[in-house]
């Protein structure tokens, strides 16, 4: 008996240009209200979008050289992205934003846009990617510790009126255990919401 298995839908990624922009913040926005919503009201999401993901601070954010983006595709159309910054200064290369619409996940895309950060960052002579997770979002923090990220640090972050706790963590991206003097992870301490 042969089972009828779909065939897998083609996706993949690439680099982002400036016309992905209205993309970008489509998808933001639907991801935010989806994943965000029922934890932080939707003037205060609005708020934040709109200052933040306005088209004019995309562009600019496009534009800096310290600055990267991938679009990810199903089916040959945007159905998320991610965008990630160097800073030399700091020493750290951060994933500033990683979405992919609700409807389109499990098709592997976050996977695949995660793999381009580690790739670029390798490229850039990174050791390790950081990142930030709200607390609430708990199928995120599972997601990214099975990518092998540890959450160390601990800061509030706000959008609108509302305050949650951000969790920022890293992922080493050379074998073996995280360097002499790394924090511990924060995972054993972590409440996230429900």
């Amino acid at each position: 008996m042969t089972e009828n298995v779909p065939a897998p839908l083609p996706a993949g990624i690439r680099p982002w240009t400036v016309g992905d922009i209205p993309d970008v913040r489509r998808i933001g926005w639907e991801t935010w209200k989806a994943t965000y919503g029922r934890f932080i009201p939707e003037e205060d999401l609005r708020a934040y979008h709109d200052e933040h993901y306005s088209t004019e601070a995309l562009t600019r954010n496009f534009h800096r050289a310290s600055t990267r983006g991938c679009m990810a595709l199903l089916r040959g159309k945007p159905v998320g992205y991610m965008i990630m910054s160097f800073d030399e200064k700091a020493g750290r290369c951060h994933v500033a934003s990683i979405y992919v619409l609700p409807e389109c996940q499990g098709y592997g895309l976050g996977t695949m846009l995660m793999e381009e950060a580690f790739r670029a960052a390798r490229e850039a002579k990174y050791d390790r990617v950081w990142l930030g997770v709200m607390s609430e979002n708990s199928p995120t923090i599972a997601w990214y510790h099975s990518l092998g990220f540890s959450f160390v640090e601990e800061a509030p972050f706000t959008m609108g009126k509302t305050t949650v706790r951000h969790f920022i963590g890293f992922r080493l991206l050379t074998q073996g255990t995280p360097p002499p003097g790394s924090p511990p992870d924060l995972n054993d301490d972590m409440t996230t919401g429900s």
